[in-house]
């Protein structure tokens, strides 16, 4: 470990107060997931996102305590009521591009999960002895799917938000183009039938982050697969999302092509 990284980046943690204050370490973010606009041909206000505004209301009234440091831009939410963030997100850095406004969208997700407090299907993340899982930190890889539904639809609705813009060039345009059509397949995937090849996806997508191989090593050893009772739209209305985002979701994953990972692929 470089801790000349650490020493020259600095560590930071601050507070969100709910009501999203100017100073709020996770304002812009939750300010640009809840941006509504005027449809030209109907004239009426919508949602540029409905699962960022969702999620952005779902903590409108919470504190979150979030901690800046070296990460090499990946987000941790090790345990109830924190995330960590790369210090590249400090201010109008987490709005710079869709992708980090998905991924504070993908560890906001983790920090509902954490509050059901369930050690097997939804460990909240605290000291827990454990013979064959993490003591602290515990997760599962099918909370990383759900998590990535929400960021990954966030950052379709943002990207799909600016692609009629007529500042765009040809080339940017395409880009984004395959952009959203990448995430649509990988919304199919996880949203499938087979809760188990959606967690495969995770793995595929990013086989060189140990917490998903770990978990992935440790699921295979349970029958269940760490996978609770019920639909991923059930646990998401669990979590507080409403039946417009959860309905949005399905019609993106809808126009997708779902892919069958086979477990010799990551295993």
């Amino acid at each position: 470990m470089d801790l000349s990284i650490y020493l020259k980046k600095g560590i930071s943690i601050k507070t969100q107060q709910p009501g999203f204050p100017e100073d709020g370490p996770l304002s812009p973010c939750l300010k640009i997931m809840s941006t509504r606009y005027v449809d030209r041909s109907t004239r009426e206000e919508q949602l540029v996102s409905p699962v960022g505004a969702d999620l952005a209301r779902l903590f409108t009234h919470q504190r979150v305590r979030v901690m800046f440091m070296e990460t090499a831009g990946s987000g941790i939410t090790p345990w109830r009521g924190l995330i960590i963030l790369d210090t590249k997100f400090i201010g109008e850095g987490q709005t710079k591009y869709p992708y980090r406004i998905a991924l504070v969208a993908h560890e906001l997700t983790h920090l509902l999960q954490r509050e059901f407090n369930q050690r097997h299907y939804w460990p909240s993340g605290g000291l827990r002895p454990s013979l064959s899982r993490r003591w602290i930190g515990d997760s599962t890889n099918y909370m990383e799917v759900l998590s990535f539904l929400v960021g990954w639809t966030v950052e379709h609705d943002i990207i799909a938000s600016r692609i009629l813009s007529p500042e765009q060039t040809p080339e940017e345009h395409a880009k984004d183009v395959r952009k959203l059509a990448t995430i649509r397949d990988n919304l199919a995937t996880l949203s499938g039938p087979d809760r188990r090849n959606a967690c495969r996806l995770v793995l595929k997508l990013f086989p060189r982050i140990s917490v998903y191989r770990k978990n992935f090593e440790v699921e295979n050893r349970t029958s269940d697969g760490r996978l609770p009772p019920g639909s991923w739209h059930h646990w998401l209305r669990q979590m507080g999302f409403s039946r417009q985002a959860i309905d949005h979701i399905m019609i993106l994953a809808s126009q997708g092509h779902a892919e069958w990972i086979d477990l010799a692929d990551v295993a």
